[in-house]
């Protein structure tokens, strides 16, 4: 039996972006950005509004210089974890995702022009082995969670698209928001 040429395995930086590179003999293969990027972002209130208390975690670099933007790296994906802070008897109660809007309307949970399928099959929220998709108006209904608990809005980053999402948390009928920005580079 004749002996083979062993494989390399070596790491190199292209224009900034890790990837690593497989080498069989002739042939090579190339993985993009394998891992994700991982922020956290703890929400907490002030006044009649959620305001973000702590940001940490691989966020990217945001165009909009906004508490709580996530900027997703070409060929990354993003699992943005969401947690409440000194707000007791408060829980999550949905996100909702839309394309930014050019005049920055405010959202409200609504019919949202623009929002497409492709769009909805970017991001799941992840509670446990649980995986609520967005509905057709982008949100997503976070009603099952306890006061307290945190959850993760996974990105897949398919595809290049700045979006506006709004957060809310409910303490019964009283209920505070907001809307930061998550900067898509997606994977082309």
């Amino acid at each position: 039996m004749k002996k083979g040429k062993p494989f390399k395995i070596a790491a190199v930086v292209v224009v900034g972006v890790p990837v690593v590179v497989l080498a069989l003999g002739m042939v090579g293969f190339v993985i993009k950005n394998p891992f994700p990027q991982n922020a956290d972002i703890t929400l907490t209130e002030s006044g009649t509004k959620l305001i973000i208390s702590s940001e940490s975690g691989n966020r990217g670099r945001c165009v909009q210089k906004e508490p709580g933007c996530v900027h997703v790296s070409k060929w990354r994906r993003a699992n943005i974890k969401f947690r409440l802070t000194n707000m007791d008897d408060w829980a999550f109660s949905q996100i909702q995702l839309v394309a930014e809007a050019s005049d920055n309307a405010k959202l409200n949970f609504g019919p949202q022009d623009g929002f497409t399928d492709d769009m909805a099959k970017d991001f799941y929220v992840k509670i446990g082995s649980n995986k609520l998709p967005p509905d057709a108006k982008g949100v997503i209904d976070l009603a099952g969670l306890s006061n307290g608990e945190a959850f993760t809005l996974v990105n897949r980053n398919d595809f290049k698209q700045t979006y506006s999402y709004q957060i809310q948390a409910c303490k019964g009928d009283e209920c505070k928001a907001m809307d930061p920005k998550i900067e898509n580079e997606g994977k082309n």
